[in-house]
């Protein structure tokens, strides 16, 4: 919703410029449902259309896409036509909101039609997509769409093989008897395997919902640094867990190759200032 919404207020002016064109060449002989739908083969971000009197009492059913409301015929609509003017525009547009019964982000257009109102409601995904605002459902991006889909299950099955073979480990280690030598060993690599797992989760996550899902609704590039972040971040920390096990092993077992586990140490602290210098530089300016 609040990515529409930033790109109608970017191009505020010529998405109304289009609207109020489109009503203003629209003249329906009468309140016919014949007559209002011709309004639909013209306007594909159309979903709603109605007629309201000179007293602001509707004076036809609702009529959708596919299908015909009658309950609305006759309904006061006086306290909606409080809000609006036709001084300034003889067609006025209103602000985006929520739509009652497709709960979509909308946009209603009211035109002054002789002694009457012709009242539309256009979905604002469908209107910014019509005016090429956003991406267009082109053959190339299905394809890409089926081919991130895949790539993403893919991704969440291995992290929830993951998260089970850290789990699988785990309670092995509290089922059988093992040296007290294997006891750490164990313990860390059910928590990297677990971590591991769960940070490929939530990039396949993201992956899913923004290159699949909700493709048309990003924004920006806010987004994609911080599912980067995030997965640095489990990175560093899966990292951290082996730099300290290795640290454990050594002590326990041969004090000469402790320069192994420095250097490691090195590289994981080398990783959290790149992150934090990227993280620095990704921020948006003020």
């Amino acid at each position: 919703m609040k990515r529409i919404i930033g790109i109608y207020t970017e191009h505020k002016n010529s998405v109304q410029y289009y609207l109020r064109t489109a009503m203003a060449h629209f003249h329906p002989i009468s309140n016919d449902e014949k007559d209002l739908r011709r309004f639909f083969e013209c306007e594909k971000a159309a979903e709603v259309i109605y007629s309201v009197n000179s007293t602001f009492i509707q004076s036809s059913p609702n009529f959708g896409r596919n299908y015909v409301d009658e309950e609305r015929n006759g309904a006061d609509k006086s306290f909606y036509f409080k809000w609006v003017s036709f001084i300034d525009e003889p067609i006025h547009i209103s602000n985006p909101y929520l739509h009652h019964v497709t709960g979509l982000p909308t946009l209603t257009a009211v035109k002054q039609e002789n002694n009457h109102y012709i009242v539309v409601d256009f979905d604002m995904l469908k209107l910014l997509e019509e005016l090429r605002l956003i991406e267009h459902n082109s053959v190339f991006e299905k394809i890409n769409r089926l081919v991130m889909g895949c790539g993403g299950l893919l991704l969440g099955l291995v992290s929830v093989f993951l998260i089970f073979y850290g789990a699988y480990v785990f309670l092995d280690m509290l089922i059988s008897s093992i040296s007290k030598e294997l006891i750490m060993h164990e313990i860390f690599t059910s928590i990297i395997s677990i971590t591991i797992g769960l940070a490929i989760y939530d990039l396949a996550k993201t992956l899913i919902e923004n290159e699949v899902l909700f493709k048309t609704f990003n924004y920006g590039n806010d987004l994609q640094n911080k599912t980067l972040s995030k997965f640095l971040t489990s990175i560093i920390i899966a990292l951290s867990i082996e730099s300290l096990m290795a640290v454990f092993k050594i002590v326990l077992d041969d004090y000469s190759q402790l320069i192994n586990a420095f250097y490691l140490i090195i590289g994981v602290t080398l990783l959290i200032i790149g992150t934090g210098i990227y993280n620095q530089l990704s921020r948006p300016k003020k």
